[in-house]
């Protein structure tokens, strides 16, 4: 579906520039984004990823009412925050592409031996993560977020088909506030969770869900109807966007009358507006004027309303689904110095790697480093480990013969977090190349 794929590739242009860095410079990636990998780039993988996840009935799997905090009909199916976050192994349907499923293929993509398992890890990591994305993005349609399945069409999907998701972001795209990672989930423990829902809207203030502070579902369900979950008409649990909150709007396009919604801007814009009415005009204006608001039946979507709700959503899906890649790729470890020496007499060469983690707090005592380096045969071996401590930190290796470049990545894997919102598996990676050398060991 050409839409995710768009959506995740702006989603990928807000982090091109620390992103690619952060590839290249921590996990050795020397194409950065454009990287070789089995199956495409980096790039390519993830818009992938993004759409495949709606194949073979996964799609079933996509939906989170945020009042109930319930999945696709009731609950029928796990919402897409459970979804999101499933055990490793456990999606089982075309493949396990959850987020802990990207945390595993990511550390077999820095420990596996050989190097062709690494990079088919790689490839899965990037899949992993557009799968995840797509969840985010379908959380910013109403259908999504208001119990719709919609099994035949759906407005605003079939809408954006048919636009470019780059015109909707050009004047800028709406983040979540980098707080909500910062804290324990609120549905779940998980601080991934509040992405999508944070519980501060309980279905009667929607106000409080436009700040960028909020879930993605909550903000999309208090302002936005979907298809068939108008109000009453349809019998939807949804409390808002209420009628009696709804504006007449001041233009009337080709005679029909728009209803707008006032905390998305005023009645003259385009952005407001959440709805129009298909009945007799004149008695439109008159219920709404007189505050008769027995006119639900007749509230219906089309693509007037559908560019409006694209201004407001789209610049969200983005922003939100572009955190994804923030929190994945999170950590650094700084290097002090490395190195290697000769011994001639032993003909071996003695090599290490100096290091201090930022943010040294959110690393979990009791876990700690390993060092892998590349041997002889071309494996990736474990070399050394030195547990969590306090300040710099030394790994050290060797191997038999005269120096050579060597190729080695420290790899913490373990919890990883500010207090009060640790990930339970967080991985972070620096990978290093030694050319030099000197010709003496000191002692």
């Amino acid at each position: 579906m050409k839409t995710h794929e768009e959506l995740t590739e702006e989603s990928i242009k807000v982090k091109e520039q620390t992103l690619s860095a952060y590839l290249v410079e921590n996990l050795g990636f020397e194409g950065g984004l454009n990287e070789s990998l089995p199956g495409g780039t980096p790039r390519e993988l993830m818009k992938v990823g993004s759409n495949t996840e709606d194949d073979n009935g996964r799609f079933f799997n996509h939906f989170h009412e945020p009042v109930s905090n319930r999945g696709l009909l009731e609950g029928t199916f796990d919402s897409s925050i459970d979804w999101s976050l499933r055990p490793k192994g456990e999606q089982g349907i075309r493949g396990n592409w959850s987020w802990n499923d990207a945390r595993e293929y990511y550390y077999k993509a820095l420990t596996s031996p050989a190097k062709s398992d690494r990079d088919t890890y790689w490839g899965k990591t990037f899949r992993a993560l557009g799968q995840v994305m797509h969840l985010l993005q379908d959380a910013a349609n109403p259908s999504h977020v208001r119990d719709d399945l919609h099994p035949f069409n759906d407005g605003l999907h079939d809408y954006m088909e048919k636009r470019s998701v780059g015109s909707y972001v050009s004047s800028g795209i709406v983040s979540p506030d980098p707080s909500i990672l910062e804290q324990a989930g609120a549905i779940r423990s998980e601080p991934f969770s509040n992405l999508f829902d944070r519980d501060i809207y309980r279905g009667g203030n929607p106000g409080s869900t436009l700040a960028n502070d909020v879930g993605i579902t909550e903000y999309t369900n208090a302002n936005f109807y979907s298809d068939d979950t108008i109000g009453s008409q349809s019998g939807s649990a949804s409390a808002y966007p209420n009628v009696s909150e709804l504006v007449p709007a001041t233009t009337i396009p080709f005679g029909v009358q728009y209803l707008t919604l006032p905390r998305l801007g005023s009645p003259t814009e385009l952005k407001a507006r959440v709805a129009k009415y298909t009945g007799n005009q004149a008695l439109a204006k008159y219920k709404l004027g007189h505050l008769q608001l027995d006119f639900l039946a007749q509230l219906q979507l089309d693509d007037l309303v559908y560019e409006a709700y694209s201004i407001n959503l789209i610049p969200r899906a983005v922003g939100y689904s572009a955190a994804v890649l923030d929190y994945f790729f999170r950590g650094d470890l700084r290097i002090q110095g490395s190195g290697q020496c000769y011994e001639p007499g032993l003909d071996a060469t003695q090599f290490w790697v100096d290091f201090t983690p930022a943010n040294p707090s959110h690393y979990q005592e009791g876990q700690g480093f390993t060092l892998y380096f590349q041997d002889s045969n071309g494996l990736w071996v474990a070399e050394d480990f030195i547990p969590v401590r306090e300040g710099a930190m030394r790994l050290t290796g060797g191997y038999t013969g005269s120096p050579s470049t060597v190729r080695l990545a420290v790899v913490y894997d373990g919890p990883l977090g500010p207090a009060g919102a640790v990930e339970a598996r967080g991985i972070v990676a620096k990978a290093q190349k030694i050319t030099g050398f000197i010709d003496r060991c000191l002692q």
